[in-house]
């Protein structure tokens, strides 16, 4: 479902092997692991963010679902940014789906493995 914390998020950080690699937690499978190129046709959107949105007193982000009329779901948030840009998604007509930070996004660097949880992730018709 959508919007869905509390499975085990993947650890990021790890870095790919070679080129990029993209970690995910797969509603049927769990957690997983594949190069960028092999999860192109992997629904995303269905997937569970891969790490929480704690929230605490005195914190200077702003954790909160937004409700996205376009799939009938709530989706988290924790900025303004990542709010303004899920409003945008949900009213682009061309838009039919979208996810708050749905994987790990690892490469390795010049010195060292990195790793970014994709902040949005949406599904053009």
């Amino acid at each position: 479902m959508v919007g869905t914390v509390g499975l085990r998020a993947v650890r990021g950080g790890r870095g790919a092997r070679t080129g990029f690699e993209v970690g995910f937690v797969d509603p049927a499978a769990g957690e997983s692991r594949a190069p960028l190129a092999e999860v192109t046709a992997v629904a995303f959107e269905l997937a569970a963010p891969v790490r929480s949105f704690p929230s605490y007193k005195g914190q200077r982000n702003y954790p909160v679902f937004y409700y996205a009329a376009t799939m009938g779901a709530h989706v988290a948030f924790e900025s303004w940014l990542e709010r303004d840009t899920a409003m945008t998604l949900d009213f682009d007509p061309d838009v039919v789906s979208f996810a708050a930070q749905p994987f790990w996004l690892s490469w390795t660097g010049t010195d060292r493995a990195q790793a970014r949880a994709e902040v949005d992730c949406g599904r053009w018709s």
